[in-house]
Formats: C-alpha cells, structure tokens, sequence
C-alpha cells in the first residue's frame, strides 16, 4: 500500500444548482446532465493540469499544483456550463495542505 503524500493543493468542490428538484422531476435528465458534466468539463481541467480527484453525488472534487490554475480553470468551467442547458454550478475554492493516498484526498 502507497504512503500518502501531504502537500499544498488548490481544492475545488463544485455542485449542480438544483440538481436534487431535477432528478425528482426527471432522472434520465439528471443522470444525462451528469454525463454531459463529465464530458465537457474533465478536459478542461487536464488542460489547466487539475486533477479530477472525484465525484461526489452531482459535485466534483478537484485538485491543482497552484491557485492561479484553479481559479483560471474554474472561470472556463463557468463559462462553458454557461452554454449547457440546466447546468448552473456553485464553486468554491480552497488553499491548503492535502494527504494524497491512491488517488483521493
């Protein structure tokens, strides 16, 4: 088993506004959204070097070796959930130390 590794890291958790109405009203819809999430969002964060630690539910959890590409990266996925129908996410970023094991946090 892999000793974890303690560093600093520039955290991202994300959430879908809404999303609990959504899969009330329409599971198909929200597991579609999701997908979507997925697909449009994972290479905009490789392209900023994040790393996609997790999803949680509709939130995502990522990590970034500095601040500046999280906040950059987080601007981008604003601006592209902004063209994806029912995809309105809250962010929040957060600076401090990790322990890294097995690819979690």
């Amino acid at each position: 088993m892999a000793e974890p590794i303690r560093k600093l890291a520039a955290i991202v958790f994300t959430d879908i506004v809404g999303f609990t109405k959504l899969t009330a009203k329409d599971q198909q819809l929200a597991s579609d959204l999701l997908d979507i999430q997925r697909a449009e969002l994972k290479p905009l964060v490789e392209s900023y070097q994040g790393n996609w630690v997790k999803e949680v539910g509709d939130g995502l959890i990522l990590t970034f070796d500095t601040i500046n590409k999280a906040v950059h990266c987080c601007i981008k996925i604003q601006e592209k959930a902004k063209t994806i129908e029912d995809l309105s996410l809250r962010i929040g970023i957060h600076l401090g130390e990790i322990l890294e094991k097995e690819n979690d946090i």
